[in-house]
């Protein structure tokens, strides 16, 4: 027996006799209805001849490709951070290596100026000892161009001498070893001078005049004498005198940095 299966129904054939095949012959056959290509494979059985085992080893092979590809990937994102590792180092390198050679050439350049702290020490200590020896300084141009100014017409000097023994303090405060004027004011040196004149108003007048140049104080006789003048010519008086020096007189072209 042969069965033909559609959808549901089977039908069935046996073998008949010639008389049986006769009879069934002239029948006309059934009208079918059309189907469609997916309806007519849809409706043959469907058999999976695969065995399991090629099955499973198609899916390792499946599974290995996949872990592969995301290696790979993996891969390349790993090569990828390390160029730029790489670049970012040789970068760095680059810096440094710039840097390294900066700082030489300005070790170069300093040992060229090695000396210059010892030549600084030196002439700071020769600058102190300016101070301390020419701190005192007066300049008598000074002095003696303003006495010139000053002097009124009648007196003339035969001497002037002059001798400073302190330097002197700021605002005119004596220093030690420094002296005091006849008046009591603290003084860095004195003036001795000697002169003429006409009668004693001018030579009143004179030490008048001379105590207002700057950096003196005090001027006073110490010795007058007369002398009449001969064969009628008017007489004169020939004096001694002395003056205080005070800091006022100081040039301070010396003066340390600061003062």
């Amino acid at each position: 027996m042969v069965s033909f299966g559609r959808k549901s129904s089977v039908a069935e054939a046996t073998p008949e006799s010639p008389e049986t095949l006769e009879q069934v012959a002239p029948t006309a056959a059934a009208p079918v209805a059309p189907t469609s290509a997916s309806s007519a494979l849809s409706a043959f059985p469907h058999v999976n001849l695969i065995p399991d085992q090629i099955a499973a080893e198609a899916k390792v092979r499946k599974a290995k490709l996949t872990l592969g590809v995301v290696a790979g990937a993996a891969l390349a994102v790993v090569a990828g951070l390390y160029v730029m590792a790489a670049g970012q180092v040789g970068a760095a390198q680059e810096q440094l290596d710039a840097a390294t050679a900066h700082s030489a050439s300005l070790a170069t350049e300093a040992a060229k100026y090695a000396d210059v702290p010892k030549v600084r020490a030196d002439l700071d200590a020769a600058q102190t000892q300016q101070v301390q020896a020419l701190s005192g300084e007066v300049r008598w141009s000074s002095v003696l161009t303003n006495l010139g100014l000053t002097i009124p017409s009648g007196v003339a000097l035969n001497s002037f001498q002059a001798t400073v023994t302190g330097t002197g303090a700021s605002g005119g405060a004596a220093t030690p070893g420094s002296v005091v004027s006849v008046l009591g004011n603290p003084g860095i040196g004195t003036i001795q001078y000697t002169g003429e004149a006409t009668d004693d108003t001018k030579l009143a007048a004179f030490l008048e005049s001379f105590a207002k140049v700057p950096g003196v104080v005090d001027p006073f006789a110490t010795q007058a004498t007369s002398a009449s003048g001969g064969a009628g010519a008017p007489g004169s008086i020939t004096f001694a005198a002395n003056a205080t020096i005070n800091a006022k007189a100081l040039s301070h072209r010396y003066d340390a940095k600061g003062n």
